[in-house]
């Protein structure tokens, strides 16, 4: 049986937790309270100057900015079978496996920065999994996130960090309709 529908997967948002509705720009949210703020300018006497030593300590809290979203182009599912698509995060190419053959489009990569306190190490947290929709009923799963930073990512002197993240969208046997799905990616960023 031959089955063949069109998936076009577009850019999708990504929503930093907790502010939802805000700008691009926004401040990170950790799991702790004031995890934004580096180790040392959490608790209410740490900016006093009173022989504490954080007198000339940065207490500049983190910010996370999506500078573009995560685009698999369009692809088309063949058969019954599961399938895949992979984004390299060097080059942007697009590997596509299983049942699914490529219709083009401009696949893109996830591009973010990160600012605060320089020369502080930062924790990315990305989801396990997201499920991705289309109004008309299309579904897929986007999993199996990667980012290009090393194991312990330190912000620059300048108190930058720039980074590439993608996933692995994976399409079932089951899925039903086509249409252009989105998907909402929580991604939170905080000092150790």
């Amino acid at each position: 049986m031959f089955r063949r529908f069109c998936l076009i997967l577009a850019a999708f948002s990504f929503v930093i937790p907790a502010l939802l509705g805000m700008g691009a720009q926004a401040r990170a949210q950790g799991n702790c309270h004031n995890c934004d703020l580096p180790p040392g300018c959490r608790g209410n006497g740490n900016q006093n100057g009173n022989g504490n030593g954080n007198k000339k300590r940065n207490c500049q809290r983190l910010q996370i900015m999506i500078e573009s979203d995560i685009d698999f182009g369009r692809v088309v599912l063949l058969g019954d079978g599961e399938s895949r698509v992979l984004l390299d995060l060097a080059t942007g190419q697009k590997t596509v496996i299983g049942d699914i053959d490529d219709l083009g489009g401009m696949p893109v990569t996830g591009r973010a920065v990160i600012t605060g306190a320089p020369f502080e190490q930062v924790i990315l947290n990305l989801p396990g999994e997201v499920a991705m929709r289309d109004p008309t009923g299309g579904n897929a799963r986007l999993r199996d996130f990667v980012t290009d930073l090393d194991g312990f990512p330190r912000l620059d002197e300048g108190g930058r960090l720039e980074f590439r993240f993608s996933g692995t969208l994976v399409i079932e046997a089951e899925t039903s309709a086509s249409g252009n799905l989105r998907g909402r990616v929580p991604i939170s960023v905080e000092y150790p």
